[in-house]
């Protein structure tokens, strides 16, 4: 039997959701479903639900599977695909929706996907590049920090020229720069972003405006309290390339010097020139590759 799972019940399934992720199960848009037999937590789901919009600028509803996990002495007994049944019965009553999942390009994870595709996730052919960045990272990392260029506070005074906080862009202009960018041909995001202002985390997203119109941007989301995932970097055709390097150097200073230490931020590079920069500014750091599913 599958059950949501409400603030009574959650103590109950908690062991089987790992520590890392327990800290996002407050957030207005994280859900979970838990799996009971014989009054016994066998397995749980922790998705998200948020709005996206697709190449096309039609606007739609991801579903995002955050987490999927099984009791040891339930493995094998069809307990995730169950708790899967019980999610697609939701997303059914949820006009124009798709269903997510990312998974780590790892031999280990080979039976995770076989178990997605056999229920009809389509994976992309290309994997996504991520780079999980910490305030350790920026401190023995960072291509500046013998300079301790990256974490002085003077960094976050002398802005790149045309930066502006999300918070003060107007939601027109912002709607209208992620139009501009979806039109693009060359644009492969992975249909997730919204274009509505505040969808993103408004405290560390920035852009860059000249003439009152948006040329490049860095957005956020705070996928738990201690967790930030960038869900793009990039820049309005033809603007100057410089200009993307500047923000992602203002962005991980802003990070180093305004986020607790606790805080992690999770770099999804699916653009290779957002790859290059991040490897220019974090060259030693490794990158992890991941498989993204899709089920519509």
């Amino acid at each position: 039997m599958v059950i949501k799972l409400d603030e009574r019940l959650m103590d109950f399934f908690l062991p089987l959701i790992p520590e890392t992720m327990r800290s996002c199960l407050e957030e207005d848009d994280v859900f979970c479903l838990g799996s009971l037999r014989d009054e016994t937590a066998v397995g749980v789901l922790v998705f998200t639900v948020r709005e996206g919009l697709h190449t096309s600028g039609v606007p739609f509803a991801m579903i995002e599977i955050q987490w999927i996990g099984t009791a040891e002495d339930y493995e094998g007994r069809e307990v995730a695909s169950e708790l899967l049944d019980a999610l697609s019965d939701i997303v059914e009553d949820i006009p124009d929706s798709v269903m997510v999942c990312d998974i780590p390009v790892e031999d280990r994870y080979d039976q995770a996907e076989e178990f997605f595709v056999a229920r009809g996730f389509e994976f992309e052919e290309d994997d996504i590049p991520t780079m999980r960045i910490t305030k350790e990272d920026c401190r023995t990392q960072s291509r500046y920090a013998e300079a301790q260029h990256i974490l002085k506070p003077d960094v976050l005074k002398n802005k790149p020229k045309g930066l502006v906080p999300l918070r003060e862009v107007p939601a027109v202009t912002f709607r209208k720069a992620i139009k501009k960018m979806l039109r693009d041909n060359s644009f492969r995001y992975f249909k997730n972003l919204s274009e509505e202002r505040d969808a993103y985390d408004l405290s560390t997203s920035f852009v860059i405006m000249h003439d009152g119109e948006i040329s490049s941007v860095m957005l956020f989301r705070r996928t738990r309290p201690d967790e930030l995932h960038m869900v793009m970097l990039d820049a309005v055709k033809g603007s100057n390339p410089k200009e993307m390097l500047n923000l992602l150097n203002y962005a991980a200073a802003y990070y180093f010097l305004k986020e607790p230490e606790s805080t992690v931020v999770k770099l999804m590079l699916s653009e290779e020139k957002s790859k290059n920069l991040a490897v220019y500014i974090f060259p030693y750091k490794e990158m992890t590759m991941i498989r993204r599913g899709y089920r519509r």
